[in-house]
């Protein structure tokens, strides 16, 4: 016996002549937010509230989205110590009650003193009034995490596309993000829902609407 003989027995446990079998890797199946080829793209856009106070996103919050909300407080401001209007995207109204507004829809936006908040979690950086005034977006983005979890990270911009502060939530499921979406402040330029729906949800949509 060489040699390589002894290291193999030593360190594999059998004779040289036993064949190597090779354990296949496990396949690994992709998480279902992650499989976009048979998705549609879908971009709506809003300049007013609608007629019923509410908006209906078309996306599926299965998959990631974003929600835009474009502000110009300088265009509302007539005096520069005027105060700022607080606004909130309340999202995931699943009925027709008003109390399901307060209890299982998400709240999210910027409120009276400035700062920004996603239901009781608030940021700790302030954005001053001067800031305010220039004109701001406000950015929703959730994206899945798997096991029907999201990640939703709100963030304030100026005009000039700066970061002005964020703040981020993990406690969310892809259910609470869906449903009918409201703005409590109608002041505002544009709303804009980017994200994607499934070609089976779009194909039922539209049997419903012939069916109507």
């Amino acid at each position: 016996m060489d040699r390589r003989e002894i290291f193999n027995i030593f360190f594999k446990g059998g004779s040289v002549n036993e064949p190597v079998v090779l354990a296949p890797d496990p396949v690994l199946e992709t998480p279902a937010h992650l499989k976009t080829d048979q998705t549609i793209p879908v971009c709506q856009e809003w300049t007013a509230i609608p007629a019923t106070g509410r908006f209906n996103p078309e996306i599926s919050t299965a998959y990631a989205f974003t929600v835009t909300l474009d502000l110009d407080y300088s265009l509302k401001s007539v005096h520069h110590d005027q105060t700022i209007n607080p606004v909130q995207l309340i999202l995931g109204i699943k009925n027709e009650q008003p109390a399901s507004i307060q209890e299982t829809a998400v709240k999210a936006g910027l409120n009276q003193e400035g700062y920004l908040f996603i239901n009781n979690l608030t940021d700790l950086r302030m954005i001053s009034k001067d800031k305010l005034l220039t004109g701001v977006q406000l950015v929703l983005t959730v994206s899945p995490l798997g096991m029907g979890m999201t990640f939703a990270k709100l963030k304030i911009m100026d005009r000039a596309g700066l970061t002005l502060s964020s703040i981020k939530s993990m406690q969310y499921t892809t259910a609470d993000w869906a449903g009918e979406l409201t703005v409590t402040n109608p002041d505002f330029n544009l709303l804009r829902i980017e994200g994607l729906r499934g070609e089976v949800e779009t194909i039922r949509t539209e049997d419903y609407t012939q069916l109507k």
